[in-house]
């Protein structure tokens, strides 16, 4: 029955400890089925592996005591509780497993499936067809890593005083993620991010004060702040033979007032920077109110030599609607599509069609939230110009860039011109 996993490429040994260890609950209607999983599992020297014909059965099994499987395996129809029944509940009940599809559905319906395993806040390692092949399988095992529950940090509730406070004394600071151009496999520039690091408070996240800042009518002061900061540290890069370009997140709503565009011009100008490095990042949840406005302020930034970019593509109001209106330089991809991207082809397809839409505008396409080598490969196959992500670094305060680049210059193009 294990004729397809004997001829494996991927080693057993790559599988984790904790999976080997935990074991496996196999749920299928078909005690057959259930039999080939079990002995393609053993062979792969997993420890207990589990068993159930559906999925009042597979829950009954995960109350006994001693039962805690690492990974689900699943068939979606069977009586009683069917798999997709059986994930939500499981969801519900808040139990922490990775969870791998079995069926013969169509993939669209997987692809919807494994959004619903995700939103359930539970790991969707893989859907995979019927009857089941046990390399297929190992490779998607090899995907999995036991979730890391750190103690739920300290929250820390500002007030717009609080906020106003820390804009006056400049704690709210520019950090900067990388950008790395896949094709010369060079740091291309950087995006800046606010952190907010309270010297007696700590760490204030950033979807603590953001949203409070706008709702409080102070997101102008904070960007001009993020502005004025980012402007002295490429002072300082300059004089160092820096110069990266620097990605600044703008609300759409801001540019409605001609000022705050006059601001930026004035500011930029008086650093002695070039508009050309500066890339604002067209960020909103709402549809402009004033349009005429917004899109007359956008031009002048335009026109001043200031470049644009649509920010999360294909989320919320960053969408075509935008890039009928605006002239951007540039297209960043939401990590939301990223982050599943080698999961899923009609995903692959998606994120293909964002990138060759991108390059038919003559845009810069830029991929966010990139974590892996497998993400970066793939990216790179499909023509995606620059990418930014955990792969290679968080974002780091403005003292940690320099001696980053010293340190990481020689990794990122091993990375990006290894093949895959």
């Amino acid at each position: 029955m294990s004729q397809g996993y004997e001829q494996q490429r991927v080693p057993s040994s790559a599988l984790h400890s904790t999976l080997l260890s935990k074991g496996i609950l196999v749920v299928d209607d078909s005690e057959l089925q259930r039999l080939v999983s079990s002995e393609i599992l053993q062979s792969m020297g997993i420890g207990p592996i589990y068993q159930a014909a559906n999925g009042v059965e597979a829950l009954q099994r995960l109350s006994e005591e001693g039962i805690d499987p690492a990974v689900l395996l699943v068939d979606l129809h069977m009586p009683e509780m069917d798999g997709i029944e059986l994930i939500q509940a499981l969801g519900k009940l808040d139990i922490h497993i990775a969870v791998i599809i079995v069926s013969g559905a169509d993939a669209t319906l997987l692809d919807t499936l494994g959004s619903m395993v995700r939103a359930c806040k539970m790991t969707m390692l893989g859907a995979l067809p019927k009857p089941l092949n046990g390399n297929i399988l190992l490779r998607t095992l090899t995907r999995y890593q036991p979730e890391a529950v750190p103690p739920p940090p300290t929250r820390i509730q500002p007030s717009a005083l609080d906020i106003k406070r820390a804009i006056r004394l400049k704690h709210i600071k520019p950090f900067y993620q990388p950008k790395v151009c896949l094709k010369t496999a060079q740091v291309v520039g950087f995006e800046a991010l606010a952190r907010w690091c309270d010297p007696l408070k700590g760490t204030v996240l950033p979807c603590d004060f953001i949203d409070l800042a706008t709702s409080h009518g102070l997101l102008k002061d904070l960007t001009l702040s993020m502005l004025e900061a980012i402007l002295e540290d490429m002072n300082a890069w300059q004089s160092l033979t820096l110069h990266p370009a620097i990605s600044l997140n703008i609300a759409v709503s801001l540019l409605e007032d001609s000022y705050f565009a006059n601001l930026i011009i004035r500011s930029v100008k008086q650093a002695n920077i070039s508009p050309a490095k500066i890339l604002l990042e067209l960020t909103e949840s709402a549809l402009m109110k004033d349009q005429a406005a917004a899109l007359g302020s956008i031009g002048r930034l335009k026109l001043n030599g200031f470049r644009f970019s649509i920010d999360d593509y294909g989320t919320g109001f960053s969408s075509m609607q935008q890039l009928s209106h605006i002239a951007f330089s540039e297209l960043k991809i939401d990590r939301s599509f990223i982050c599943r991207v080698s999961e899923s082809k009609y995903l692959c397809n998606i994120v293909q069609s964002a990138l060759d839409m991108g390059h038919r505008l003559g845009l810069t396409t830029v991929a966010e939230g990139v974590e892996n080598l497998e993400e970066l490969h793939l990216l790179k196959a499909m023509g995606c110009d620059q990418i930014q992500g955990f792969l290679f670094a968080r974002a780091m305060p403005a003292c940690d860039v320099l001696p980053w680049l010293n340190d990481n210059g020689v990794a990122i193009t091993q990375m990006c011109r290894a093949k895959p």
